[in-house]
């Protein structure tokens, strides 16, 4: 890569299908869960989000509270798209499909033991 050329990130959601542009500073630092946003007491790793300033990568570790709290915010961000989707009433809405599936893998993580 020449000198000149900016850095990039591969594209796409970080860990639990979290969108990193939309952390914020203190879920980043690992004071809030970055699921939930609560100010964490207990705590589990999640995983790592690598996030471009200009020409810097930084990479950050991310933490979720414990106990598990994927599977309500799976369920709540299903819940919240289907109520204004009209395509979710047909059953024909792929991004309601895609929530529910998030769901239910953080459901059976949760249940199976394997969250910890």
């Amino acid at each position: 890569m020449k000198g000149h050329q900016p850095a990039t990130t591969a594209p796409g959601p970080g860990p639990a299908g979290i969108d990193p542009a939309a952390l914020t500073r203190e879920q980043l630092l690992g004071w809030r869960c970055a699921l939930c946003g609560t100010l964490l007491t207990g705590d589990r790793p999640l995983g790592t989000v690598t996030i471009a300033q200009g020409p810097t990568l930084t990479t950050y570790p991310l933490w979720a509270c414990d106990p598990n709290c994927a599977t309500e915010h799976a369920w709540r961000a299903a819940l919240t798209h289907a109520a204004g989707c009209e395509a979710c009433r047909t059953g024909e809405c792929a991004t309601c499909q895609r929530l529910l599936d998030a769901y239910t893998a953080a459901f059976r993580q949760e249940h199976e033991g394997g969250a910890g």
